[in-house]
């Protein structure tokens, strides 16, 4: 045999035995909620599973720019804004906010669970890549436009989203800021133009309005919070007009432009607000673009979301999707509970998605929850519905709590008495988001809320 066979050979065997070590069961493209826990879950279930991570950091858009910092923020800005307004703190007319501190404190929550997820992964035995990822077939992912090639038996999508904005809107990140830049603001506005009355919008503004920004919510439809309760939108509106927020509803922002000093803003109502600097919140977009799904055609809707069935599998049998790419709503929680069942379902087990329980939260002043169907949800599918509230002024918690107009109303139908939404406003309500999604989940009736015992005096009971 020839020295050159021999060595054809040699050359042969490496480029196998390195093909076969770069096979995996699972590539996780995306290490957000979405997709974090589905490399986890894989891993439990002995898939050799890679993720693929775009960003220096890990966590997503949760944890880098969103659930996480905005939580610190409203939990440091409550602390603040508690001893302004009680008398009995002396001195509390001196209190001035360190805005640069603050964000510092901010950014090491961020930077600890961001290393948390980092250290869950390796614990876990999940192999980690930093790249761009895209997909080449349904078999192979290229890492950096083909520096590195991996080849997977399976894939789960878990892009996440980006901020969208209007067309006649430039975000500059400077002035004119979205959810991600505006973290990295060092000076607290003294004025601050929100676009956009959503969830985002609305967090927001419980924040600065906390810490003494005067703050404007322009927000094009009838109601802040579009999409949920009624009496929820029109009772968190009451609350922030209450700490000074100005609120334009029915408006859309014409136009916006950078002058001497800030922002100026012109309104269809032919009004003009002026501010330090402008959020824009006007909603997110799927992060589907440019990874290969044209290639191997991958379903999209028309608005960009990933099309999937209940297993969180696309119409390629080996490709799933988790998440934020994977369609409304866009939650953390939600994108949680789809990376497991897509990464469940890649193992074999037969693992369903159920979006009725999932709860809908804003973390404002003071939270709210929403899970379930509101009354005119019910009605549009059939049920004989009807809804009973209890407001906080009866309960002892809220009293003690400042928030004897906070409400929980409960809809459910009248035939079989079965719960079909909860909706609640209260201090803390999130913590209480879970239990609601149970009760929901397992098809319970009011008679069997009624013997739950929650202890006193708590917002729960």
């Amino acid at each position: 045999m020839s020295i050159f066979v021999i060595f054809y050979i040699y050359v042969k065997t490496l480029f196998l035995v390195y093909k076969l070590a770069d096979k995996y069961d699972l590539v996780v493209i995306g290490g957000g909620p979405g997709g974090y826990p589905a490399a986890i879950r894989a891993s439990q279930l002995n898939l050799r599973t890679l993720l693929v991570e775009e960003r220096d950091r890990l966590g997503g858009e949760c944890t880098l720019y969103g659930c996480i910092p905005t939580k610190a923020m409203l939990r440091f800005s409550k602390f603040f804004w508690e001893v302004k307004r009680n008398i009995f703190f002396r001195g509390r007319e001196y209190l001035d906010l360190d805005y640069t501190g603050f964000m510092s404190r901010v950014e090491e929550i961020v930077s600890k669970i961001s290393s948390g997820i980092d250290y869950l992964l390796k614990n876990y035995g999940v192999e980690v890549l930093r790249g761009r990822a895209e997909i080449i077939d349904k078999e192979t992912v290229s890492i950096n436009n083909g520096e590195k090639i991996i080849k997977t038996s399976n894939i789960i999508i878990a892009t996440g989203s980006e901020p969208s904005y209007p067309p006649n809107i430039v975000v500059d990140r400077e002035i004119i800021h979205d959810n991600r830049s505006i973290l990295s603001l060092r000076r607290m506005p003294s004025n601050i133009i929100i676009i956009g009355g959503g969830y985002i919008g609305v967090e927001f503004a419980t924040i600065f309005s906390r810490i003494g920004s005067q703050v404007y919510i322009v927000e094009m439809m009838p109601n802040l919070l579009p999409g949920m309760d009624v009496d929820v939108s029109r009772m968190i509106e009451i609350f922030l007009r209450e700490r000074g927020v100005k609120i334009f509803k029915n408006t859309i922002v014409k136009e916006i432009k950078k002058v001497s000093g800030g922002v100026e803003a012109m309104l269809s109502d032919g009004s003009k607000v002026s501010g330090d600097i402008a959020l824009v919140a006007t909603g997110r977009r799927p992060n589907t673009r440019n990874i290969g799904l044209e290639r191997v055609g991958v379903y999209i809707d028309e608005k960009g979301f990933i099309k999937t069935d209940s297993h969180m599998r696309t119409n390629i049998n080996n490709i799933y999707a988790s998440g934020d790419v994977a369609g409304q709503p866009m939650l953390a929680h939600k994108a949680f509970i789809q990376a497991v069942v897509a990464a469940e379902n890649v193992a074999g087990l037969n693992s369903v998605y159920e979006k009725s329980s999932i709860p809908q939260v804003v973390f404002s002043d003071p939270d709210i929850v929403q899970v379930g169907m509101t009354v005119d949800e019910a009605k549009k599918r059939g049920f004989n519905a009807v809804s009973t509230r209890i407001f906080g002024g009866g309960v002892a918690r809220s009293v003690v709590e400042e928030c004897e107009n906070c409400f929980i109303k409960i809809v459910y139908d009248k035939d079989s008495e079965r719960v079909l939404g909860i909706i609640i406003m209260a201090p803390e309500a999130s913590e209480l988001a879970g239990e609601a999604s149970l009760i929901i989940e397992n098809g319970l009736s009011i008679k069997d809320l009624s013997k739950a015992v929650h202890p006193h005096p708590t917002i729960s009971e």
